[in-house]
Formats: structure tokens, sequence, C-alpha cells
């Protein structure tokens, strides 16, 4: 999965679910989430594996 593909089931989530959940959830900062949605950063490996976890197992 690209940076990009993360990004946009990210933002399909932010549908469902409050990003201050999904913060605490996965133990993301909600500045870097917000900076990542935007397209103003890219997540390090750590996090991306982090928010892929999330985002496809629940």
């Amino acid at each position: 999965m690209t940076q990009q593909e993360l990004r946009e089931l990210y933002i399909d989530r932010l549908e469902r679910e409050k990003q201050v959940y999904i913060s605490k959830t996965t133990g993301i900062s909600t500045s870097i989430l917000s900076n990542f949605k935007n397209g103003k950063i890219e997540l390090y490996p750590h996090l991306f594996v982090k928010l892929e976890k999330y985002l496809t197992n629940s």
C-alpha cells in the first residue's frame, strides 16, 4: 500500500470516526494525522504500519 492509498483510506474512515479517537487508538498524535491527511507529510514507516493495521483490521 502506498502513502496516498493509506491517506485515502484514512480520509474515508474520518467520515465515520473522529480523528481524536483514531489518534488515541493508534498512539499517533492528532497533529501528525492532520498533516498526513492534508498531504503535508508522509508517515514514518512505524507510524504507517500502525495506521494501516488500524484501518484494515477494524
